[in-house]
């Protein structure tokens, strides 16, 4: 069973093929009724599909039939709307949701309007029919064109508009040479034991990460990449829309710390969409260092190519602190940097967020 790893503070929810664990935490005694619609708007979700006293549900739904919207309520009770953050996917293990964050101002970022993810290269004729059930309108691709040349995304009936944002990010350099997995785990081994890589970072606290998630903040190529995505989030062009790169984690998740950021997100929330990926890749980031070790067994190497793959929190809080200490704060940032006005801002926080409930059992 593929448990989420998370959906709303008071909501788990897990899936074993068709079938969907629904559980609200810390509910109280009394009835309880799971509603659900096919649109993410709260007003539109009004079919009860089960009752529960304990908060507990188990539904039927199949992938095939998504995207799903949820709300659980009783007498004097509502959650947010969610669904599957997670987007259950065979060949494509990142590509989520981003809705149901908090703003500062209290408000929540609506669901099924952006996504983020890894490259859709491998997605089979089913995980296609799931993507094009959410209506994908417009692909932000951060990869390079060897990567797109070698491993191209399979067609998306329903895409208007691709957007090749590539931010030559040093993260992305083995990425960006390599055709396959073997031969990435060979250049990167290589590169250390050719003394390519200072030694000041051969260790287990990835200050290279630390300092390319920095630089990304004011690199003119990532300024020029970042800002047409920005600009096409904030002109609300061709939604929904689906960020990503490879892995979904460092190219992608900068992206999704730029758009939180715009959106007025909490940090707190920022930083705990950035380490879903953790969880997410936990088993493909084992696999990657039983292959590391096979190449190579000394430990600082290990050490090392470890904290190139892992996400932590110190990387993508070394880039907003940088924002901060540069801009000041986020606002002036994407104003003097990006180039975008206050009022488009503004605009794009109105149409992106959407009031909460503030009850409660």
């Amino acid at each position: 069973m593929k448990e989420q790893p998370y959906i709303l503070p008071r909501v788990e929810m897990k899936r074993d093929g068709d079938e969907l664990n629904i559980k609200l935490k810390e509910a109280n005694s009394g009835e309880y009724q799971l509603l659900m619609g096919s649109l993410p708007v709260r007003e539109k979700i009004v079919k009860v599909i089960a009752t529960s006293t304990t908060g507990e549900f188990c539904v039927t739904v199949s992938r095939t039939e998504l995207p799903k919207y949820f709300l659980i309520k009783s007498k004097n009770f509502s959650t947010n709307l969610f669904a599957e953050r997670v987007l259950p996917l065979a060949n494509a293990i990142n590509v989520r949701d981003m809705g149901g964050y908090e703003a500062n101002d209290g408000r929540i970022l609506k669901w099924g309007i952006l996504f983020r993810g890894d490259q859709l290269s491998k997605i089979d004729e089913t995980d296609q029919q799931i993507l094009t059930n959410y209506n994908l309108q417009t692909i932000v691709d951060y990869r390079s064109p060897h990567e797109r040349r070698f491993h191209p995304n399979k067609f998306l009936p329903t895409v208007v508009q691709i957007l090749n944002c590539d931010p030559q990010s040093s993260f992305s350099e083995a990425a960006a040479s390599v055709v396959d997995l073997k031969g990435e785990n060979e250049k990167l081994v290589q590169s250390l034991e050719n003394g390519d890589v200072p030694e000041r970072y051969i260790n287990d606290r990835g200050e290279n990460v630390i300092e390319s998630y920095q630089d990304m903040v004011t690199s003119p190529v990532a300024q020029k990449a970042y800002g047409r995505f920005l600009k096409a989030v904030v002109r609300k062009e061709d939604l929904p829309l689906l960020h990503h790169c490879r892995g979904g984690k460092d190219r992608t998740g900068f992206g999704s710390m730029l758009v939180l950021l715009l959106l007025n997100i909490k940090d707190d929330d920022v930083i705990k969409d950035y380490m879903l990926t953790k969880i997410i890749r936990k088993d493909r980031n084992q696999l990657k260092y039983d292959l590391y070790h096979e190449l190579v067994q000394k430990k600082s190497y290990l050490d090392y190519l470890m904290a190139m793959i892992d996400t932590r929190e110190s990387y993508v809080k070394a880039a907003i602190a940088k924002i901060r200490e540069l801009f000041g704060t986020p606002e002036n940032y994407f104003q003097e940097h990006f180039g975008l006005t206050m009022a488009e801002i503004n605009q794009a926080r109105d149409f992106y967020l959407e009031k909460g409930v503030d009850n409660c059992d």
